[in-house]
């Protein structure tokens, strides 16, 4: 999915990573591609994907609470809305598409509040 991000900051320590704003919330993400020279405080078109390296983690959840949690200092994160099936995608203040081959086997999730665990969110910068 595309948004517009401000970037707030770039890690002095780990290269690809950058804090981002997207729609009000703050974001540790892991840089994928960028074939510009980004500056601190810009905005920038990007396109933000879930990368879920290892188990695919869903739950139902029992709130309607909507939101993006970091686990600790890492870039794996919670993310909490409502999931889609038919489109893909879990709603959580951020649209996220989520690939198919993950929900298979859970559509009766359609509709429904919940959690899942990603390992990053990974960004491209394409202006």
């Amino acid at each position: 999915m595309q948004y517009t991000a401000r970037l707030i900051e770039l890690s002095p320590l780990i290269e690809e990573e950058a804090v981002l704003e997207i729609n009000g919330q703050r974001l540790v993400a892991f840089i994928n591609h960028c074939p510009f020279e980004i500056i601190q405080g810009g905005q920038y078109q990007v396109e933000m994907e879930l990368a879920i390296l290892d188990d695919f983690v869903i739950s139902k959840n029992g709130s309607d609470e909507k939101g993006i949690e970091q686990i600790g200092d890492s870039f794996s994160y919670f993310i909490r809305g409502t999931l889609n099936i038919d489109n893909g995608t879990i709603d959580a203040g951020i649209l996220f598409e989520v690939d198919s081959e993950f929900l298979f086997d859970y559509g009766y999730l359609h509709n429904q509040n919940v959690q899942i665990r990603v390992d990053r969110l990974s960004v491209d910068f394409i202006r």
